[in-house]
This record gives structure tokens, C-alpha cells and sequence, in this order.
């Protein structure tokens, strides 16, 4: 029942409420009309929102995740070109040791063997550029390791299924790696290896003092200082970066005993001023030629000791052997002895270093370093050699032995046909190896192109979720402008008739 009162408008106050409802629903409208979000506040739908923002973060995760998955793609792909390339460099060396492996060949084979480590040096070099390889053959490369690449999968994915996995651990592709390092297909050649375990590096400083032959036929010495505290690593690096050790063709690596080992195809000696001891090299100790001088490279060697001699007497070296050049008539040198067996050695290996025709030959004298007792014929092509004297008294002479012409004992050292033949094995295996590397570069690029594609479909799913619930339906929108617009009109128009409906009382009061 409705009174007629001066005091409260009822109707007034009922079409304010009215026209307020319709004014706030009318502004939330066109907030969600101007914003395209049907969720512009927390209070618009909270639990909807807590929802919409799980599924936006999903997808700012999975876009980075792409990103991600692109990178590691690239990555690979340019792994991928230096195994092919590195594949093209073990199908020359095949073919260079396929070349020396041949009976009819008769070329230098030492010419085969230097293109073959230049080979190798390439295979090394490519190796460390694409992370495959350490800088000094026994290091690990940065990407030899499982490399996990993040995607993400949305919050029900599992810490595995977040990330697509490469495991390239164990997959060196550098001569160390490939189980290369050995390989010698030249006339001949031979390793020098350390005594002792130097993992843990050494302890003293130690010099090595290496000879090789030199341009003009000459022995030429070197030497390569260690600091004390060098790693195994420091001294590989050391040594195969040194511009004397690398022309004499000399490579360091380290054996599976950890123990350093040198090689070359060509002829050098090397010493150690340390003596054999736990934390040093051991150089020169067991399998020394001489004392503490290791003579490798030389197919063939001669070691004879040296005595004291008389002032006055000569001795004649006489080397022969179609090898060297000396088939029909010997080659004969001649040195005066001495009361002193060190100078007779130094005696006895100038005569032979200083002729023209032996060093032409390849042949060279190397004295004991230390203690100049002895003294080493060496070459890599076979030879004969006799001593004569013109003392009648043999204790009169420095060398008392190899009295009458004797073949000189020849090396053990691989090379030449067989040497070729086991490089083809080594190389074929290596092969396999780059092979298997390749499967698994392969297939991370494989999976990384399905995660993408994976990722790509789930972040357009989240973004349609989203949509649906934090987005605004613009049509439903538009008809509840124009429907709230009309009611706004209408309860302007009866809030005014509310406001006039108290002049009707003032007829009452006339």
C-alpha cells in the first residue's frame, strides 16, 4: 500500500537504484568493448582468472621454449656440417693409405705419411671449432655431454618431458677420439713413451732436449722448457704447439696409462735434464737407445760402446747397403781416437755427421747424453757397418766391436705397406664412429623439429583456452550496449517523473 509523502520519494529513490545498476553494468560493458577482455579486475571472475593466467604463462614459456629449441637446432646443424666435412678428410686419408698399403708403390711413402697428418692436424682443428675436440687432443670438447634443451610441456608436463635430450658425451670426433693418433704410413717410425703416470702433472721444472735433422742434412737440437706444475694437458700443448717439434713432424699425446708419448715418422731423439722419478716425465728410461736418449724413428740402430783410446791411432767407420745408397763399394769415414772415451764418441759421431754422402744417405751418429760413453749409427733405410783400425792392439782403439762388416738390426716399427694396411683398419673403424656420432647429432635434430612443432601446437591450444576465458564476446557485448543504453534512457525519463510526482500533493493543499 503506497502513501502519498512530502518527506521520501519512494518511487525517485527506486528508479536511482535503477538507473545506478544500469550506469555500472552499462561502464563495465564498454570497459570490455574497449579492452576486448571480458576479465579486466579480479572481481570480474576470480577463479577464471587464476585459470586464464596459468594457461598465459604456459604459453610465454613454450614461446621460449621455441626459441630455445631453434637455437640448439642451429647448433646442431653446424655440428652436423663439420661431421661431414670431418667424413670427406677420413675418405683421404683412406685414400692415402690405401695408396702406401699397395706392394707396386714407389713413391715415398714419407710423403704419403706428412699429407696424412696434415689430415689429422684438420681433423683435429675442425674437431675443437664444432665443440667435438679439445684444443690439445686430450681435452673434452664444451659439447661432448648430454646437452638437455628446455621447452616445457605446460604444469602436467614431467621434468623429462620438458626438455628434448642430445647425449653427445663420449663422442669426440678428433684423432684422439677417433683412435687415430698412431697412425704411420711412412717407411717407418716410432714412439718415445714416458715412464710414469703424469695425470696429475709434473712436479719440477723439466727441459726436453730434442735433435732432428735439420735443412741442410745437419742434427739440429731444440729445446722445449715445462713449468714445474705443468698438466698432462700443458705439456701435450706445449710440445704440439712448438714450431720445432711440429717440423720435425713430432706429435705428444697421452696413452691410456696416462704416460706421455712422442712420435714422429721422421728421425729424432729426445732427453730429459729431470731425472726418472714419481711426478716427472721418465723420458729416456725404459726402451732408451742410449742412456737417457731415446733415438725412435730410425728403423735401423746401432749402438756401440766407447772406450778410452791412444793419441795418434785412427779408426774408420765403414757403412755400405744398396738402401742407403752404398751397394757395390762401402762408404768409409775416418776419426782420430782419444785417450778420453767421451771424445772419442764425439770423434766418432762428427766423422759421421760432418760427410755430405751419409748425410745425403740418411745416416747420423747420436752421442750418449749422459755420460758420452756411447755412441748410435742410425737411419731409417737398412745398412751395414763395420770398424777397422790401424792399432794392431784392439784395446788401443775408443770402439772395439763390429770388427768385420755386420747388418745392423732393424727397429721393429711399423709403416711402409703394413703400416698403410692397419691405418685402413683404424680409419675404417674411425668411420664407424663418425657414423654413430652422426646418428645421434641426427636424431637431436629430429626430436628438436618435433618438439617444436609439439610446442607450436600446444601454445596455440593455451592461447584458445585463454581466450575463452579472459576474452570478451564482442557480439553479446554490442547487444548489451544497446540494451543498457535504452534502459539508461528509460530510467532517466522515469526518474524525472519520479522527481514531479510530488507536485500532485501540493493540489491537495489548495
Amino acid at each position: 500500500m503506497s502513501t502519498f509523502s512530502l518527506v521520501n520519494n519512494i518511487a525517485s529513490n527506486s528508479a536511482q537504484s535503477r538507473l545506478n545498476s544500469t550506469s555500472n553494468q552499462l561502464n563495465q560493458t564498454l570497459q570490455r568493448l574497449s579492452s576486448g577482455l571480458r576479465i579486466n579486475r579480479s572481481g570480474d571472475d576470480a577463479a577464471g582468472l587464476a585459470i586464464a593466467n596459468g594457461f598465459r604463462s604456459d604459453v610465454s614459456v613454450l614461446s621460449q621454449g621455441v626459441r630455445n629449441a631453434n637455437d640448439g637446432l642451429s647448433t646442431l646443424q653446424i655440428i652436423d656440417g663439420g661431421l661431414n666435412t670431418i667424413s670427406g678428410l677420413l675418405d683421404r686419408a683412406a685414400s692415402l693409405a690405401s695408396q702406401s698399403a699397395s706392394g707396386t708403390f714407389s713413391g715415398d711413402r714419407n710423403t704419403l705419411q706428412a699429407e696424412l697428418s696434415s689430415v689429422l692436424n684438420e681433423i683435429d682443428r675442425q674437431s675443437q671449432n664444432i665443440g667435438l675436440g679439445g684444443a690439445s687432443g686430450t681435452d673434452e670438447g664444451r659439447f661432448n655431454r648430454a646437452i638437455n634443451v628446455f621447452i616445457g610441456g605446460g604444469a602436467s608436463a614431467t621434468a623429462a618431458g620438458n626438455s628434448v635430450a642430445v647425449d653427445l658425451s663420449s663422442s669426440r670426433v678428433d684423432r684422439t677420439g677417433l683412435s687415430l693418433s698412431s697412425l704411420n704410413i711412412g717407411t717407418g717410425a716410432g714412439s718415445v713413451t714416458s715412464d710414469n703416470d703424469i695425470s696429475a702433472g709434473i712436479t719440477a721444472a723439466e727441459t726436453f732436449t730434442f735433435q732432428k735433422v735439420g735443412s741442410s742434412g745437419q742434427l739440429e737440437s731444440f729445446t722445449i722448457g715445462l713449468s714445474a706444475g705443468a698438466s698432462s694437458s700443458n705439456i701435450v700443448d706445449a710440445i704440439n704447439t712448438d714450431a720445432n717439434a711440429q717440423a720435425a713432424g713430432i706429435a705428444a699425446s697421452i696413452d691410456s696409462s696416462n704416460k706421455l708419448v712422442l712420435s714422429s715418422s721422421q728421425f729424432f731423439t729426445v732427453s730429459s735434464d729431470v731425472a726418472d722419478g714419481a711426478g716427472q716425465t721418465g723420458i729416456g728410461g725404459a726402451g732408451a737407445a742410449i742412456g737417457d736418449v731415446a733415438i725412435t724413428g730410425a728403423v735401423n740402430s746401432q749402438a756401440v760402446a766407447v772406450s778410452a783410446g791412444t793419441v795418434g791411432d785412427t779408426q774408420t767407420l765403414s757403412f755400405s747397403g744398396a738402401e742407403i745408397g752404398f751397394e757395390g763399394s762401402a762408404k768409409n769415414v775416418t776419426f782420430a781416437t782419444a785417450v778420453a772415451a767421451s771424445a772419442g764418441a764425439t770423434a766418432a759421431a762428427a766423422a759421421v755427421n760432418n760427410d755430405v754422402d751419409l748425410r745425403a744417405a740418411g745416416v747420423f751418429a747420436v752421442v750418449d747424453k749422459a755420460d758420452s760413453s756411447s755412441v748410435s749409427f742410425v737411419s731409417l733405410n737398412a745398412f751395414n757397418l763395420g770398424i777397422s783400425s790401424t792399432s794392431v792392439a784392439a784395446a788401443d782403439n775408443n770402439i772395439d766391436t763390429l770388427q768385420t762388416q755386420t747388418a745392423v738390426t732393424g727397429a721393429t716399427l711399423t709403416g711402409g705397406e703394413q703400416g698403410g694396411k692397419d691405418a685402413i683398419a683404424a680409419i675404417q673403424a674411425a668411420v664407424a664412429s663418425l657414423g654413430a656420432v652422426q646418428g645421434k647429432v641426427g636424431a637431436g635434430q629430429n626430436n628438436l623439429v618435433q618438439g617444436i612443432d609439439l610446442a607450436t601446437a600446444q601454445i596455440t591450444n593455451f592461447q584458445a583456452a585463454e581466450s575463452a576465458i579472459r576474452d570478451a564476446d564482442i557480439a553479446a557485448e554490442a547487444s548489451n550496449l544497446a540494451r543498457l543504453n535504452t534502459l539508461q534512457q528509460a530510467g532517466v525519463s522515469a526518474l524525472a517523473q519520479a522527481n514531479q510526482s510530488t507536485q500532485a500533493i501540493l493540489a491537495l493543499l489548495r
